[in-house]
């Protein structure tokens, strides 16, 4: 897994690619569309919060994240979750919180995030912020 970590650059593209590394799709996988993803915008949380559905859908599709139709659109669904809570909450706060280290502090705040459940955090932790042995 350390390869994988090298690649990342901060906690937005760490967090994104912990939420769309689920269903049996993994980690390694995702981050081979990275450059792609990154070059699309989909790691910038404010783009996530200002386009529509269909916008980050096309963009995950043209960055190499293609699962179907309705895998595809589930996934953007979720970013767009995503970005309006950071929207609301703030993004300095939100980097605060997820580099804090604070295993279970973490986890209890991405909950309202659609989709975001204990395998992202899991992933989010296995990619360096924290220890995978969260409550």
């Amino acid at each position: 897994m350390s390869y994988v970590k090298a690649m990342a650059t901060d906690i937005w593209e760490d967090l994104i690619i912990a939420i769309l590394s689920v269903n049996n799709y993994s980690l390694e996988k995702t981050y081979s569309a990275m450059q792609s993803l990154r070059h699309e915008g989909v790691f910038d949380p404010n783009n996530l919060a200002s386009w529509t559905l269909e916008e980050i859908a096309t963009r995950l599709r043209r960055g190499g994240y293609d699962r179907g139709e309705y895998l595809t659109k589930l996934f953007a669904s979720r970013l767009m979750s995503l970005g309006m809570f950071v929207e609301h909450v703030g993004v300095e706060e939100c980097e605060r919180i997820l580099t804090s280290g604070d295993n279970t502090k973490i986890g209890h705040f991405l909950q309202p995030i659609k989709g975001v459940g204990p395998q992202v955090v899991t992933n989010l932790l296995l990619l360096g912020h924290g220890s995978p042995d969260i409550k």
